[in-house]
């Protein structure tokens, strides 16, 4: 495993380029077969041409060369490349003693050519420096550290996905991998650099959303799944939008670099090795002037000259949440307290100052239970704020908080047979009032999950053990922690007058060249996933290392002088639309130089810095070919509205707050709805007329009815046993509503049961039956009658008389 294959030429200014196939970074660097390169040996094309600088923020790069094949051995080791794994073979390129190119050979882009003037086949393989594959890879959850990442580390890890980075040591170029050359910086970091920022792993979200159910935990086992993840290139060109920069691969590393780094003659960057750590600075001498004819570097023929629109208004537009979540996932399932402590939250002295949502999600597995077992799930549920002195807060039923000396446990019970699936689900979700100020720690905590498992039994046996025509009875239920899994998530509003229900908040920081030029200019809108939040929970946060710790970075500076500063959206917004304070000019044509140029490198004329957009390079004739912009930026003419909420008067605005606003309203009707089964079954068993007042003793229907009350006008719920029996002896008894079936035993002598009212009674039914042949049993109807009568009597065992009133009188629909 080493360098296979190599070819080498002279370019017409005498400098030596070397193109190199390798299979592994291991080996030997200086072994393998020499072979002829056809052709002008290789060419390199880089993405570009025709972009504004905002418009592409990662540009690839790729190298097609042309080697002659000398025997039938070879060509058949060049064919094998089609079969192989594009992780196999890479290219390599020197120009003279520096390396110039590293990329992956694409496997499907082999071309076979005609046969040479000896007859030698011609294989044609194109290498690309990799930034345009990291669209087929994922950002990982594993690369962040309590969620965040160094920006050094995530683009290293991106980076890396290609595994092309053991060939930096193997070539013995450790130490110049990747190359920071970005102007802006924080002020409250140590140093410049991007090792000294880090970000939050929520940004890299394909569709972050702090309140989406744990499904994503049941589907994936991680929130953070990989496909839930922004790609690897879309990640990079986060990172480059809010700092105005571009990515690529020149002069064998990775560099990223912004416009204003190109104002003064050198540009100054920062190293890093092939683990990204920093080595040192540096810095490059870029200015490339015309020479005089027919001395290099110059054109070829005449560029043409062109212009890219100015711009009149550039608005920087970010959605902005503060939100945490914490999460234990499936795999992760415990019977252990699942909690999460919320510091520095934002506090007020009105309750719709900084108003916070909390929602938590539990779920656990059904357990497997005998047919006659009943399950309830208890869920213990506590949410406080502490002022760190002793005193504590807790929230009433309407999302208040009020003072406490302890806090309560929030015990909810939920009836499985009310559940669909084999998983039990208990949500909280609530809108809360603002912490009062000094109470600026939260904490949630679900204590435990309970399963209450009763079993049915008949004079104390179990079910199968019971004798015929006994009573039975639930035992008292037998409680067992059982594991489970979810999440807490938390959004905390920004202090203001506007209360967005969402806790979304979108915020446009619009700037204004000052110039002249706004008829034919045009309008940007940039929407960077980066921003400044006072509150340590914003997902866009910027930290920066401080020497001791890490620190949201409110203030950064441009680079392009020692006194604009301000948010790292203010510095996005001046930088841009003071490169654009005027008519882009770009030049296209042909350049030639003296073989010193490269894609880092500027030309200078004009009194302009000519930055490379898109080019094509001929390395046999040091001819690059391409577009380039003149880099001018007036820092001084831009005008700024500042930071506002755009919740303007605009109908557009006014109509998304609206539809915000009945969005959170419908979620917590949803809440509601959702636990009004089991509250309905609560009221009716324990609070509603005719609700039973002991344990059932066996299975039993109840009807659910409702009754008016004359004493009251008022409808109430009624709930009765489904033929109610009641059992009447010897003596005068009065009937009441609640039954159904009489019973009637006149052993002992003649049983008399008055009938109540009937014009209480409209509709109710009473079945009578005799159980005894001894003695008479009489119903009395009083004043109201029973078929014209005021009684009717039962004389024979097991006569059986049914009444019905109309509510005026009785009848008697049936009997035997």
């Amino acid at each position: 495993m080493a360098r296979k294959y190599y070819g080498s030429f002279k370019s017409i200014n005498n400098i030596t380029y070397k193109v190199e196939i390798h299979d592994a970074p291991t080996g030997s660097t200086t072994a393998g077969t020499e072979l002829k390169l056809a052709t002008d040996g290789f060419s390199l094309e880089r993405d570009g041409e025709g972009n504004k600088w905002w418009d592409s923020q990662v540009l690839a790069s790729r190298i097609t060369a042309e080697f002659v094949m000398p025997n039938s051995t070879v060509l058949s080791d060049f064919l094998s490349l089609q079969t192989e794994a594009e992780t196999y073979w890479t290219m390599v390129v020197w120009r003279g003693n520096d390396l110039f190119f590293v990329g992956r050979i694409i496997a499907d882009q082999m071309q076979r050519l005609r046969e040479s003037l000896d007859s030698k086949p011609i294989i044609k393989l194109t290498a690309v420096d990799g930034l345009e594959l990291l669209d087929g890879y994922n950002v990982k959850a594993s690369w962040f550290s309590s969620d965040n990442i160094q920006v050094n580390v995530l683009v290293r890890n991106c980076l890396h996905e290609l595994d092309l980075h053991d060939y930096w040591p193997y070539l013995g170029k450790q130490d110049y991998y990747l190359f920071d050359a970005m102007s802006m910086y924080a002020a409250d970091a140590t140093r410049k650099g991007f090792d000294m920022l880090r970000v939050n792993i929520n940004t890299f979200l394909e569709d972050y959303d702090p309140f989406q159910d744990v499904k994503a935990i049941d589907l994936a086992a991680n929130w953070y799944y990989d496909l839930n993840m922004v790609t690897c290139k879309e990640a990079l060109e986060q990172i480059m939008q809010i700092f105005g920069c571009r990515f690529i691969h020149a002069e064998g590393g990775y560099w990223f670099y912004d416009a204003s780094s190109y104002k003064d003659v050198t540009l100054p960057y920062r190293r890093y090795n092939y683990t990204a750590n920093y080595q040192g600075t540096g810095t490059l001498t870029h200015r490339q002037q015309l020479g005089t004819i027919p001395a290099r570097p110059q054109w070829a023929a005449k560029p043409s000259l062109y212009y890219q629109p100015a711009v009149k208004l550039l608005t920087v537009d970010t959605e902005r949440i503060n939100a945490a979540t914490v999460f234990r996932t499936r795999p992760n399932k415990s019977t252990s307290a699942l909690e999460a402590e919320f510091t520095e939250i934002p506090t007020g002295s009105t309750p719709d100052a900084a108003p916070l949502k909390i929602k938590v999600v539990v779920k656990s597995n059904f357990p497997a239970v005998q047919n006659d077992a009943r399950v309830d799930y208890e869920y213990k549920l506590k949410i406080w704020l502490e002022d760190g002195l002793g005193g504590i807060k807790i929230l009433n039923g309407d999302g208040y908080w009020i003072t406490a000396t302890s806090v309560p446990n929030g015990v909810e019970k939920v009836r499985v047979t009310q559940m669909q699936g084999s998983w039990v689900t208990y949500k909280f979700e609530m809108q809360c009032t603002t912490p009062p100020a000094g109470y600026n720690i939260l904490k949630v905590k679900i204590d435990s999950v309970q399963t209450l498992i009763s079993l049915l039994y008949q004079n104390n046996l179990p079910k199968l053990l019971r004798p015929a025509k006994q009573t039975s009875t639930w035992s008292t239920p037998a409680a067992f922690n059982v594991s489970y899994w979810g999440s807490i998530q938390v959004a905390f509003a920004e202090t203001s007058d506007y209360q967005n229900p969402d806790f979304v908040w979108n915020i446009s920081e619009d700037f204004t060249p000052n110039t002249s030029n706004s008829v034919n200019s045009t309008q940007v809108q940039i929407n960077p996933k980066y921003y400044y939040s006072g509150n340590k929970y914003g997902i866009g946060n910027i930290w920066a290392n401080d020497g001791t710790k890490y620190v949201i970075a409110d203030e950064f500076y441009g680079g392009w002088d020692s006194v604009t500063k301000g948010t790292v959206t203010k510095m996005l917004g001046v930088g841009l639309s003071s490169l654009y304070a005027d008519f882009m000019p770009v030049v296209r044509g042909t350049w030639v130089d003296s073989g010193s140029y490269h894609l880092m490198k500027s030309l200078y004329f004009d009194g302009y810095v000519w930055v490379l957009n898109g080019v094509s390079f001929n390395p046999r004739f040091d001819r690059w070919e391409g577009e380039w912009l003149g880099v001018a930026p007036v820092y001084t003419n831009t005008t700024t509205t500042g930071e506002g909420l755009r919740i303007s008067n605009e109908q557009g605005d006014i109509l998304r707050d609206r539809v915000n606003l009945i969005e959170t309203q419908v979620n917590n009707y949803q809440s509601a709805i959702s636990h009004q089964p089991a509250t309905f079954l609560e009221y009716l068993v324990n609070e509603a007329d005719g609700a039973p007042t002991a344990q059932p003793t066996q299975n039993i229907i109840w009807e659910t009815q409702l009754r008016y009350d004359d004493s009251t006008e008022q409808v109430v719920w009624h709930l009765q046993e489904h033929g109610a029996p009641i059992s009447y002896t010897v003596g005068t008894h009065t009937l009441t509503n609640g039954y159904e079936l009489v019973i009637c035993d006149s052993a002992d002598g003649n049983v008399v049961v008055n009938l109540p009212d009937a014009d209480e009674s409209r509709g109710k039914k009473y079945i009578f039956i005799k159980t005894n042949s001894n003695h008479v049993v009489t119903i009395d109807a009083g004043t109201f009658l029973i078929n014209d009568a005021a009684t009717t009597t039962l004389g024979s065992k097991y006569e059986s008389k049914t009444v019905m009133s109309d509510g005026n009188k009785w009848f008697i629909v049936a009997k035997v």
